[in-house]
């Protein structure tokens, strides 16, 4: 009843809610757009990344590939010949060349024999009597490595104990130090 009154007023109303609708239809294309272009930017990033993850060990197996003719030019010497001195040479040579390739790429070698035992870095296989200092690695079975600071492969390690006639022999001492000291 009102807009009877107010045709303007009506006409005015009318043409606000036209334009808003259409703003409205804008704003929803606009959107619509923004997430197909949104959704297709995922789809190529996962793509990449998949492709990145396939790639990634291009570079480092490229590299090895020289260390690996320089493997089978071993194995066909250590065929045609009696030589162990130039295989071992040759063998040595070869580690060597990996080692430094694998030293590039950010591998470090743990450092084991002869330190305190770390569950961080060392997997314990065995555990013998020994003259060391308890906790102390005696034997290396293989080694550890580290990638870019981060452990990738634990030393398997020998760790020492305290032999049971020399814990024996120290608990002795120490019982005879403390009867000498009751009697004096």
């Amino acid at each position: 009843k009102l807009f009877k009154y107010y045709p303007k007023r009506r006409k005015i109303l009318k043409e606000r809610l036209a334009e808003t609708e259409k703003q409205n239809k804008e704003l929803e294309d606009r959107l619509s757009r923004l997430a197909a272009e949104f959704d297709n930017y995922k789809k190529r990033v996962a793509k990449e990344q998949n492709q990145l993850v396939k790639n990634a060990n291009e570079n480092l197996i490229s590299k090895l590939l020289e260390s690996l003719d320089n493997f089978l030019r071993a194995l066909d010497s250590a065929r045609n010949s009696a030589d162990i001195k130039s295989l071992q040479a040759g063998l040595e040579l070869i580690y060597s060349q990996l080692m430094e390739i694998l030293t590039k790429e950010g591998l470090e070698e743990i450092k084991a024999l002869g330190e305190r035992f770390d569950p961080h870095l060392h997997e314990a296989v065995l555990q013998i009597e020994s003259d060391q200092p308890e906790g102390s690695i005696v034997d290396e079975i293989s080694k550890g490595y580290k990638l870019n600071g981060k452990v990738i492969r634990h030393s398997k390690v020998v760790v020492a104990k305290h032999k049971n006639g020399s814990a024996k022999a120290s608990e002795s001492g120490q019982s005879e130090s403390k009867d000498k000291a009751d009697t004096e």
